[in-house]
């Protein structure tokens, strides 16, 4: 009788395993859809579109092996807009990780009104890039742009001239402008872990006679270790795929001294209409930032254990 209701038991016990996992697998097929239509088609054809010679304007598309990649590599151009790809990723990422630390420091201590603070220094982030663009071109013209105008009575400027048109100057504005509106997001993340160091260990510290810098540099940092790892690597994915403010600002000029990858895909995709030429270069690009979302998992992973 006994043998019986165990027997009972275990087929109720399955069916409702069964039930479960069939309800699992119902919910789990729009995503799978989703991630084979949206992501992973879309990542092959690219991968297939790199191999060949298609074209918008003739509406070819014939297999040509690896002669995209030989083209690309032999371009000094593209040494240069990697190049410019490089400087900007990295000048930007590094201002943002130190603005949004030092800013996160500031609003974790006790103060008054840090609330109308916290919501002020946020500001950036939901400023629209279009926006910013406009405002910045405005200010930067070079005959009745109020910055241009200041440094040309300085005599940083010749006259009727506008950093965006020196090759040098123009790169800066840009990763100046770019390193303002991100730095919200490190701020934010900075802030949250800053709040979970332990205070007991903070206080040690200053009992023990530690001065401010001393325990930043020997408690507050190594703590901030993993946070950083973390941040650089997803900032840095982020920035070195970001076009829209770049190109709106210099729309890659002047003489391509602001042209980086993503503006190159686009020139040569929509400008030129060699899209197998541009998947080529989308296809390097990709490859740099898969290796950093490799090194992201491998710290996250590291940071959990």
């Amino acid at each position: 009788m006994s043998s019986d209701i165990r027997v009972k038991k275990k087929h109720v016990v399955n069916g409702y395993r069964k039930k479960h996992s069939m309800i699992g697998l119902a919910f789990s097929i729009p995503v799978i859809i989703f991630l084979l239509v949206f992501v992973l088609y879309p990542v092959v054809y690219n991968i297939w579109l790199s191999f060949t010679n298609a074209s918008l304007m003739t509406g070819t598309s014939e297999f040509v092996g690896i002669d995209n990649y030989v083209r690309i590599f032999s371009n000094k151009l593209f040494k240069k807009y990697f190049w410019n790809t490089c400087v900007w990723t990295f000048w930007s990422v590094l201002g943002q990780l130190l603005l949004g630390l030092g800013l996160a420091l500031l609003i974790s201590r006790p103060m008054r009104g840090g609330t109308a603070l916290r919501s002020f220094l946020l500001i950036p982030y939901v400023v629209p890039a279009v926006a910013l663009a406009l405002v910045t071109k405005w200010i930067m013209n070079s005959d009745y742009g109020i910055v241009s105008y200041w440094m040309q009575q300085a005599g940083v400027l010749d006259g009727r001239q506008s950093l965006l048109a020196l090759q040098g100057p123009a790169m800066w504005v840009v990763i100046l402008l770019n390193i303002w509106r991100s730095y919200p997001f490190p701020m934010l993340i900075y802030w949250a872990a800053i709040k979970g160091i332990d205070r007991e260990v903070m206080e040690a510290a200053a009992v023990d006679g530690a001065s401010k810098w001393r325990t930043f540099l020997h408690i507050t940092l190594p703590e901030l270790k993993n946070t950083t790892i973390v941040l650089a690597v997803l900032r840095v994915i982020w920035t070195a795929t970001y076009y829209d403010l770049i190109y709106m600002v210099t729309g890659g000029g002047p003489a391509g001294s602001t042209t980086h990858l993503p503006i190159l895909i686009y020139q040569s995709s929509f400008g030129s209409f060699q899209i197998g030429y541009a998947s080529a270069i989308s296809m390097i690009l990709g490859v740099l930032m898969f290796i950093c979302i490799i090194f992201y998992v491998s710290k996250s992973d590291a940071a959990d254990s």
